[in-house]
């Protein structure tokens, strides 16, 4: 049995090697404890420090360490689906090599699955150490958004640490979609889940590479969002009844007694209104388009009973 741990690495130099130090020593005792061997898979995502190259050093060293680098920067997303493609273990563990998520919960993620035998363990944030008071309530806020937009249940305060059968990676590989949002997928997939609760450390050395208050923070978001939720194509639905309710009260106030700022304030609020509903129409048929294009399977099958799989 073989334990693949994939992780994705961008310019963590000076957390690399004591991260190789910790996730070895991880891999050797979850070894004696459950017999299971173990693999690192470094995905570089084009990292312009010197990390690349002390994974090399370290392969020499250590034969159960692997890395992938791609040839440009393709984001977090895309390389936690590579390091899935070539993970040969069955079981899988996926994390960040900045060792905020602790390679010392190994034995604990195996745990859960053999007491659980849930084909995803999630780790539940319950306490986020070393950052600021304005990110934890974003995130907070970020993550139950999401959870009230999707038709399937979001496991809240979960990042991308967390462990998956092989059954589990081939369902999430059989996608393959061109922008895969990886940590919604372990859900979308609907097999068994647990929850191992811990609580998440700061960073070990170095500064993080995503900013809540950049930009790039809130396009995530708005990725994250529209990548299982449609929700966001019936905002102009609302948008537009708001218009059309004004233009009714418009409407009302003129039969009492006619102005002329009225009438014209009815009639653009009529105009934005059905402005709007038209844009709530063409959304339908962009969703008929995004569905028929994003090549996720139509169904997944939990179990079969006296018939053979279709």
């Amino acid at each position: 049995m073989l334990l693949s741990v994939v992780l994705t690495n961008l310019n963590e130099g000076a957390t690399i090697q004591e991260f190789i130090n910790r996730c070895g020593q991880a891999l050797d005792k979850v070894k004696q404890e459950f017999g299971i061997d173990g693999e690192m898979i470094f995905v570089d995502d084009h990292s312009r420090d010197f990390s690349p190259s002390l994974i090399k050093d370290a392969i020499q060293s250590d034969k159960r360490i692997r890395m992938l680098q791609m040839t440009r920067k393709m984001g977090r997303d895309i390389c936690f689906f590579a390091g899935l493609k070539v993970a040969k273990g069955d079981l899988v563990i996926t994390m960040d090599s900045d060792l905020q998520d602790p390679p010392e919960l190994f034995s604990e993620l195996i745990k859960m699955h053999k007491t659980t035998q849930a084909d995803v363990v999630n780790t539940h944030m319950v306490e986020r150490h070393g950052e600021t008071l304005y990110k934890r309530i974003m995130l907070k806020l970020s993550y139950r958004v999401l959870a009230m937009s999707y038709p399937f249940k979001y496991s809240i305060d979960c990042g991308n640490f967390k462990l998956l059968t092989r059954r589990a990676v081939n369902e999430i590989l059989r996608s393959g979609e061109f922008d895969p949002y990886f940590r919604a997928y372990t859900d979308w997939i609907g097999l068994k889940q647990a929850y191992l609760p811990f609580q998440r450390q700061p960073r070990f050395a170095g500064e993080t590479k995503f900013s809540l208050g950049g930009t790039r923070s809130y396009l995530e978001f708005f990725r994250a969002w529209t990548h299982f939720s449609y929700f966001p194509l019936h905002l102009p639905f609302f948008v537009g009844a708001v218009f059309l309710l004004g233009a009714l009260a418009g409407l009302v106030s003129l039969l009492k007694t006619f102005n002329q700022n009225t009438l014209l304030l009815a009639v653009v609020s009529f105009g934005f209104s059905a402005l709007f509903f038209t844009v709530w129409l063409f959304g339908f048929y962009i969703r008929q388009v995004h569905t028929a294009t994003r090549n996720r399977p139509h169904y997944i099958v939990n179990e079969v009973v006296n018939l053979e799989h279709p």
